[in-house]
């Protein structure tokens, strides 16, 4: 199987489309994919009633389609999986423990992360001092991701 050279690889795409565009897409194709599924499925089980199921055809997904969703999916999960959304659940005094409870990891792990993400955005802040964390910012940031870690380590 090869791949249509057409399709674009989700770090491409994820500026194609706001989100809630991208999730409307994402919906209609996974839409499609459970319909043409369910319609072999039932012809398989031979109870298919096209009185009862719909006599329209339900074309299966086709390779660039698939390659679509996917690409879709990732970069919804990568939009709403941001790092930032750790920090402002920080600001707004959730603990670390309530953070890794929630994306089903360990402190260390989400602490890790989080630091990375916050010397990310103080490098982007040295090239483009409009963007980014600041220098202080940055040290409160690797602040937070220090306090009370001593016991992890």
């Amino acid at each position: 199987m090869t791949m249509p050279e057409h399709v674009t690889p989700w770090h491409d795409a994820r500026y194609d489309m706001p989100v809630g565009r991208q999730l409307e897409r994402y919906n209609e194709l996974a839409a499609k994919d459970a319909s043409a599924r369910a319609r072999i499925e039932l012809v398989a089980r031979g109870i298919y009633d096209p009185a009862r199921h719909g006599a329209d055809d339900r074309p299966a997904l086709t390779v660039g389609e698939h390659i679509e969703l996917l690409a879709l999916a990732e970069c919804i999960a990568r939009t709403v999986r941001h790092p930032s959304n750790v920090h402002h659940a920080l600001l707004a005094g959730v603990t670390w423990a309530g953070i890794a409870r929630v994306v089903d990891s360990d402190e260390l792990t989400v602490r890790r992360g989080y630091q990375l993400w916050a010397d990310d955005q103080h490098d982007l802040n040295r090239h483009y001092p409009d963007r980014g964390m600041t220098a202080d910012e940055h040290a409160a940031a690797t602040a937070r991701a220090a306090e009370g870690a001593g016991d992890l380590c």
